[in-house]
């Protein structure tokens, strides 16, 4: 049986097609599986509100709290008291003990809102009291992870921006 150039052009567009909608499809996925199987970790921020014209509004974050040690993509979390991170040793491999919590490239520098909530945001940072701390927290499975939210006090920043 000899197949026409039709039918294996539409079975070549048809597995075009199938891997185009995989790879976000898998992307997906495996965000959601880290915030829902991960371990959570918080960690202290200043935020400021920049503009992006091509981004719109979000809050630029600076971790406040972590003392970083070392150098290299893997960082190694460690919570205080408070339950923050606050020492992440950076090493150029992943932990031989994989149940270590660890990410790779670990950068939280955006956290993305609602373009009317981000400059409300701001200004809350600046009007907290001491005692209160504006922090993210980031699910962490195998090396990657997610921000899961931004939180003061245990309430979503969310919130306090309405």
């Amino acid at each position: 049986m000899k197949l026409s150039r039709r039918s294996v052009f539409l079975a070549l567009a048809a597995l075009y097609f199938a891997l185009l909608l995989a790879v976000p499809a898998y992307l997906v996925i495996h965000h959601y599986d880290i915030l829902r199987s991960g371990r959570l970790f918080k960690i202290a921020v200043e935020p400021y509100d920049p503009y992006d014209p091509f981004r719109g509004r979000y809050v630029q974050i600076r971790d406040s709290g972590v003392h970083w040690e070392g150098h290299g993509p893997y960082a190694l979390l460690y919570e205080n008291d408070e339950g923050f991170v606050h020492i992440a040793y950076r090493r150029e491999e992943p932990p031989e003990d994989r149940e270590a919590p660890y990410v790779k490239n670990l950068e939280i520098r955006r956290y993305y809102l609602n373009e009317k909530k981000a400059p409300k945001v701001e200004r809350l940072q600046r009007r907290l009291p001491e005692d209160q701390i504006m922090y993210v927290r980031i699910a962490v499975k195998n090396g990657s992870y997610v921000i899961e939210g931004m939180y003061v006090n245990g309430i979503p920043v969310e919130e306090y921006a309405e």
